[in-house]
């Protein structure tokens, strides 16, 4: 037996070792990585790029995951949204500092009840079909998200919608069931991204590859598995784009990013993993990005599998899991503890200060044990790779940890597509995945992920307490009151251990020197239309 725990421990130390000697490099330290995202509103780019004719207006952005589709609706993660964010425009949406501020609404009013909320839509808004963007054009997105028969997994953003009425051409009321305190909150979301309804009728299913929207790019092309382009929309209501185009190149290996951005293949990379960032800030053709963002990033465990539903193995689970070694050697400090499993520093109603597990491997021993499983047991463990940074790395990490308490974990890396396809079937036992927040209120992750109903409880976690508290949350309409209500909903998931909050991840891109104009949104959007090359 202690020769087995000898090896075990040798494999945990093994592992953060050879990560630790990945990162060696020069340059300045992670904590201090420049925050360049949304230093530069469209304007500012603009005229920074005067004069700059001589200069390409192509771009080249690598990502390690393909957009799985390009209708708005159906959309069901963070990096396709942040494509189909060029193409598509809400009529709120969530500014770099969080706060809501209107797009293709103009302002706003509410009835005094509460349940009538009337929109003044932009005029002079075209698709890019040329159709005209308007109230009808409104009632028909909205219309169409909540349709079953289109079966957009995250129709729930709209579940408050009783109906939409057209007032006038630019002029749309919304009735709601009941009051809503994160009704704005919800139509921010990409979600609700508008799409002309003309193309969407005449293009059917396979619209997602033949995209309309109103933004500033619009697609021109799509090699599948490959790259996709976007080209300036001329058209556009607003401030016309400086680019003239961006392509899209799927590179699902970190190292094959980080390359491409040193050699300039790249202009922009997501995704630099947090080993890098010291060597790349020493390169004088490079930058790095960081941004706080809404993103979690956790061990699920699938409720329904033996021995995972057993909450005793559950809180087991978290205790064997070191998650101040996984921040400090694998994402070095390019991460936060987490207080649960929404953003606590940068989102309200986020339970700050309920705190997670501590690192206890007697006690994850002792569930074990008095669970039944002494001798442990042995499950999968799903990740991506290429779609958070350092997925992989972590999850092979998690996997020395469990196996310290007797758990082995057979890591199975699948990429995003079937990832997706394997956690929608509820084929996942354990798996590694990412959480954000594309409204920024709590409400809509926790019912996705682990409300009974929620499209996205791939733990198939079921707690009737946090049903009742879900469904009671959002017709509060007192900030303090609510505020209680939120942190008791996480507060029961965290006794219920119905996952294993890792920690929170920050936005890191790399880009060319000399690029600028890159956005970055806390939601994890990020606006590529007004690159510049300096």
């Amino acid at each position: 037996m202690k020769k087995r725990n000898l090896t075990r421990g040798c494999a945990v130390l093994l592992t953060l070792t050879m990560l630790a000697l990945a990162g060696c490099g020069g340059g300045k330290s992670a904590a201090t990585a420049e925050s360049q995202g949304g230093q530069n509103s469209p304007a500012a780019t603009e005229a920074a790029g005067g004069g700059e004719s001589a200069k390409s207006k192509d771009f080249v952005y690598c990502c390690g995951t393909e957009p799985t589709t390009l209708d708005p609706h159906l959309i069901n993660d963070n990096a396709t949204a942040r494509a189909a964010y060029q193409i598509y425009e809400t009529l709120v949406y969530r500014d770099t500092d969080s706060s809501i501020k209107p797009r293709l609404a103009e302002s706003w009013t509410t009835s005094d009840d509460g349940t009538v909320w009337t929109f003044k839509l932009r005029q002079g808004v075209k698709f890019h079909d040329g159709e005209t963007f308007n109230a009808e054009a409104v009632k028909y997105n909205i219309e169409r998200l909540k349709n079953p028969e289109t079966a957009a997994p995250k129709a729930s953003v709209v579940d408050m919608v009783k109906s939409v009425d057209v007032v006038d051409e630019y002029t749309v009321a919304f009735t709601l069931s009941e009051p809503s305190s994160v009704f704005l909150a919800q139509i921010s979301s990409y979600t609700t991204g508008m799409l002309s309804p003309k193309s969407a009728e005449s293009q059917g299913k396979e619209f997602g590859q033949h995209p309309v929207g109103t933004g500033p790019l619009k697609l021109d092309s799509w090699d599948y598995g490959s790259s996709l382009v976007m080209t300036r929309f001329d058209d556009y209501w607003g401030e016309k784009a400086t680019v003239d185009s961006i392509t899209f190149r799927i590179v699902p290996e970190d190292a094959s990013r980080v390359m491409m951005l040193k050699t300039g293949d790249a202009d922009l990379v997501a995704g630099i993993p947090p080993v890098q960032i010291e060597e790349l800030q020493s390169d004088p053709n490079v930058k790095v990005l960081v941004e706080t963002g809404y993103r979690t990033i956790f061990l699920g465990m699938n409720s329904t599998v033996k021995p995972l539903d057993d909450v005793r193995v559950r809180q087991a689970v978290n205790y064997a899991i070191d998650r101040e070694s996984i921040i400090k050697n694998v994402m070095r400090d390019v991460a936060s503890y987490p207080d649960s499993f929404m953003v606590s520093n940068v989102i309200d109603n986020s339970a700050k200060g309920l705190g997670c597990y501590e690192f206890d491997q007697e006690k994850a021993k002792a569930l074990l044990a008095e669970a039944g499983y002494a001798d442990g047991f042995t499950l999968t463990l799903s990740t991506p790779e290429g779609r958070y940074a350092m997925d992989r790395q972590v999850a092979e990490v998690i996997q020395a940890m469990l196996m310290e308490v007797g758990i082995t974990a057979e890591i199975n890396v699948l990429d995003w597509g079937a990832y997706s396809e394997q956690a929608t079937s509820g084929q996942h036992q354990f798996f590694l995945l990412g959480m954000g927040c594309p409204t920024g209120d709590p409400e809509f992750n926790l019912f996705m992920n682990f409300g009974t109903e929620g499209p996205q409880n791939y733990s198939r976690f079921s707690n009737a307490a946090v049903d009742q508290l879900l469904a009671e949350q959002s017709t509060i309409l007192d900030a303090e009151e609510r505020s209680k209500v939120m942190y008791q909903i996480q507060e029961e998931l965290k006794n219920d251990a119905c996952g294993a909050p890792l920690y929170y991840e920050q936005q890191t891109y790399g880009s060319g020197a000399d690029v600028n104009g890159f956005i970055i949104y806390p939601d994890e959007n990020a606006s590529m239309a007004y690159l510049v090359r300096e």
